[in-house]
């Protein structure tokens, strides 16, 4: 006759058996999924309007994305909300790999802590999506109009304290938004904010004149301050940016807190199978690492970057620490 503990005992050893098949069959399905994937066309979510700093990047990250996976990528733009429509687009089931989001730390660090709205229903940014890989530091950059007679940054604040003065930026709660109210506050100055969706569209207003400046990529005003119809006053981050390099640093400047350069990265759906990230990483690592790739996001002044999905989760990580306080201070809710 069988004993009670040894029955029990059995049991236990039924179910772990049991729940390793289990994690076994989940694994197998897993790599099968990724050896097979792309199977249809991959949507690359782009949250701003075509033509920006954001769109530009992204086009040319799915361009070598879809020689590397030998399927078809489509570059997706779904501007609005501080990328809430991109984010919820993107997150649309099934989670299998082919809705990707090409975000930022405007659109996954500020927007998930200054906005009243969830990314999806009792889930947070964090919870929702899995960082695939950091593709570029982004530094932001201060211009205004050729013709402006601000011909630099303490020309600027001296014409803002006189009158308030008006910036665009490509969204409300955008990092750009954010580093616009810090200069206000460490300038003592009032500066209007005017939000758009997108790059594109604020360089259009800028100018027809109906804002007085405009704090966005490097990226986005590169060919503008080429064609030397824009003039760059002062860059984000700690260092000058290769492509600009008679522009200073706001921190060169005096103006403090203004060291974050900000970052693009691509993001999947939480839930993605975890053997399709890795390929995906896998992928992105290389374009990242690619001379041809490297040579043009520093000509659109941005700084490349090879990372793992590991160390792309410290990046976000250690962005929303940073940015938590700065929001806090500059009181940024949409």
């Amino acid at each position: 006759m069988t004993s009670a503990p040894f029955h029990r005992e059995l049991l236990v050893h039924r179910r772990k058996a049991l729940g390793a098949l289990a994690a076994l069959a989940a694994c197998g399905s897993g790599l099968a999924r990724a050896a097979t994937w792309p199977e249809r066309s991959i949507n690359l979510v782009v949250p701003f309007a075509a033509g920006g700093g954001t769109d530009t990047v992204a086009r040319l990250i799915g361009q070598k994305l879809q020689a590397a996976l030998g399927g078809t990528v489509v570059i997706d733009n779904k501007p609005g909300a501080n990328g809430l429509i991109a984010a919820r687009t993107v997150l649309q089931p099934p989670a299998d790999g082919h809705m990707l989001m090409f975000g930022s730390n405007s659109t996954h660090v500020i927007a998930a802590l200054a906005s009243k709205q969830q990314v999806a229903p009792g889930k947070s940014m964090q919870e929702a999506f899995t960082i695939v890989s950091v593709m570029a530091n982004a530094p932001l950059v201060l211009a205004v109009r050729a013709d402006s007679p601000a011909k630099d940054l303490r020309a600027f604040l001296q014409q803002a304290k006189a009158g308030k003065l008006s910036y665009g930026s490509f969204g409300a709660g955008s990092s750009a938004h954010v580093m616009g109210e810090v200069l206000a506050g460490s300038a003592g100055v009032e500066l209007l904010h005017v939000p758009y969706k997108g790059s594109s569209p604020a360089i259009t207003d800028l100018m027809g004149g109906q804002v007085d400046a405009v704090f966005l990529t490097v990226a986005a005003v590169e060919a503008m301050v080429t064609a030397g119809s824009v003039r760059p006053l002062a860059v984000t981050g700690l260092r000058r940016v290769s492509s600009l390099p008679a522009v200073p640093t706001f921190e060169e400047l005096g103006v403090r807190d203004m060291g974050n350069a900000g970052w693009f990265a691509v993001f999947a759906p939480a839930g993605t199978p975890a053997p399709v990230v890795a390929r995906l990483a896998t992928a992105l690592q290389s374009i990242a690492g690619d001379a041809e790739v490297q040579s043009r996001m520093v000509a659109l002044g941005l700084e490349p970057v090879v990372s793992t999905p590991a160390q792309a989760l410290e990046t976000w990580r250690r962005s929303l620490a940073a940015a938590a306080p700065i929001v806090k201070k500059a009181n940024i809710v949409f």
